[in-house]
């Protein structure tokens, strides 16, 4: 009895060590096949949303390109695995994101219309002129999944798949008539699970110059799309390219001419006219500080068009210092000096504001009889010497002298605009500014001459404060809502002011909105509209 006992108790021990045999293998094969098979469908889900973030991470360098405001996106370079109890996650893994080495973008073939500035002509003159930028590029390194590269560049985002390229989103480049040409610099740090990367503008596209070609040649644009030129050349970003009437060919280079198959040419047709943009932004990681220098500034454009001046009374002429991007550049030294005609003061050197501009105001000699001649250069490159397109002249005519005439320019809605109208009849004359209301305000005496009329509308497109004071960044009209320095006509409603004939009327322009300012020694400029629908202009030096 006691050897049945003992052979029935062997049977159940060999029966649970079966049973935990059958288990281990049914875990072993579980961790072995549907464990890879759930991390690499939650790695899939993780490539999604990396491409997904790298998308909004190429809107964001149009944004910040063309808006000149910083932004910023989290990419999702890693995994994050959910918790399991018995089985067991491999170890998280961490795509890169890198920027590749600087390439040039070459834009050849251009030529400025005649309308724009004499500087900018000289600049884009048919010939090529070259930039640098870098693309980004995501590595993914799953476990499991065999997620391709994915290329960010100033002009598209794709996946790499092999020997063809996926677009993710539409090319940037060319649409219509308009070229946006992004350049890209900057410095990724290490990545992590989660990678905050930042965008920040360094020379925003806030200027737009006509270009064409004179002889009716072809303009071409080449620039870098990432590793696979030739199959970006062939891939649907390249079909909706050729879409476009203008756009003639797109093509790689051939490996002679780039050996790293990174570069895309766009062959344009040059008889047709062409708005052309260029940016400069900085991708980083968050946490980094900025390794990318503002460009200096290369040329110098006229802003104030038909100037004119009356024998001692103030009047000024603006400038506008803008880098090779053709964008205005802040910080610039320009010498102003006058070089022909008695006015004063005779000479200034003034630093062009945030806006890239820099005002110089001066007053005719009470008897002088000739045009006043205002030269305004500046080194802007820092080679030592003044260039041509570093300089330019403003010959501004007296009125109610012997050297006669008088000065019109373009409204904002492109009707005339009278600058500083004449002592003549009909005319709404400036007579005199004085500081008020703590020196943070300025009030003008407008003297009608003609019939009664009404101030509809005003705007204060410049403000230059007097050296080392603080700029006004708002101003309002009689009381109004306050308008930003710059902004357009605003449209007054019960604060019009009606000007009664043959009267001189007191009018404050109010700066308080602006913290620590003294428009003593200031220089703005103020355009009013009247109920008649015409335009003037005056330039206001408040003593």
């Amino acid at each position: 009895m006691e050897l049945l006992d003992s052979e029935r108790g062997q049977a159940v021990q060999v029966g649970a060590i079966l049973l935990f045999g059958f288990l281990v293998i049914g875990l072993s094969l579980y961790q072995a096949t549907v464990v890879p098979q759930q991390t690499k469908a939650t790695e899939f889900g993780a490539y999604l949303d990396a491409s997904d973030d790298l998308v909004s991470l190429h809107n964001d360098v149009l944004a910040t390109a063309t808006r000149g405001v910083q932004s910023g996106v989290t990419v999702q370079t890693g995994v994050q695995y959910r918790p399991r109890v018995v089985f067991i996650n491999p170890g998280p893994p961490t795509g890169s994101l890198a920027l590749t080495d600087s390439r040039d973008v070459t834009i050849a073939g251009v030529d400025a219309v005649d309308g724009e500035p004499e500087a900018v002509r000289t600049l884009w003159d048919g010939g090529a002129r070259t930039y640098e930028s870098k693309v980004l590029r995501y590595s993914p390194s799953y476990n499991e999944f065999d997620g391709t590269p994915i290329t960010v560049s100033g002009a598209s985002v794709q996946r790499e798949a092999g020997a063809n390229v996926v677009p993710l989103g539409g090319q940037t480049l060319v649409s219509g008539n308009r070229i946006t040409v992004v350049s890209v610099d900057g410095r990724i740090g290490q990545t992590a699970a989660r990678t905050p990367l930042t965008v920040a503008p360094i020379s925003s596209a806030a200027r737009t110059v006509t270009v064409t070609n004179e002889s009716d040649e072809d303009i071409s644009l080449t620039v870098p799309v990432g590793s696979n030129a030739t199959a970006w050349s062939r891939s649907p970003t390249a079909d909706r390219l050729l879409e476009n009437v203008r756009v003639k060919a797109v093509s790689d280079l051939g490996d002679g001419a780039d050996p790293t198959n990174s570069l895309v040419r766009v062959t344009l047709n040059g008889s047709y006219t062409y708005e052309l943009r260029l940016a400069k932004v900085e991708l980083s990681s968050s946490s980094a500080a900025s390794t990318v220098a503002s460009p200096d500034g290369q040329y110098l454009v006229p802003v104030t068009t038909g100037a004119s001046a009356a024998p001692g009374e103030s009047t000024g002429v603006v400038v506008e210092a803008r880098d090779g991007y053709n964008n205005p550049v802040e910080g610039e030294r320009i010498d102003f000096t006058v070089t022909e005609g008695d006015a004063s003061p005779t000479s200034r050197t003034i630093t062009t504001t945030d806006d890239g501009r820099a005002g110089f105001a001066f007053a005719p000699a009470g008897d002088a009889d000739g045009p006043i001649t205002v030269r305004a250069s500046g080194d802007l490159d820092g080679d030592g010497t003044v260039e041509a397109i570093e300089q330019t002249t403003y010959t501004v005519p007296l009125v109610n002298g012997s050297g006669g005439g008088g000065g019109t320019g373009a409204g904002d809605d492109g009707s005339t605009s009278e600058i500083n109208p004449p002592q003549e009849d009909q005319d709404v004359i400036l007579t005199g500014t004085t500081a008020t209301n703590g020196n943070d305000a300025a009030r003008i005496s407008l003297n009608n001459t003609g019939t009664e009329r009404v101030v509809t509308s005003f705007r204060v497109s410049f403000y230059y404060p007097d050296q080392g004071g603080n700029g006004a960044e708002t101003a309002s009209f009689n009381g109004s809502p306050a308008q930003n320095v710059g902004a357009d006509q605003y449209t007054l409603g019960p604060d019009r002011v009606t000007l009664p004939s043959d009267a001189t009327t007191d009018i404050t322009i109010d700066f308080a909105a602006n913290k620590n300012l003294d428009t003593r020694g200031d220089f703005f400029i103020l355009t009013v509209q009247f109920d008649d629908g015409e335009f003037a202009t005056y330039f206001v030096a408040v003593p």
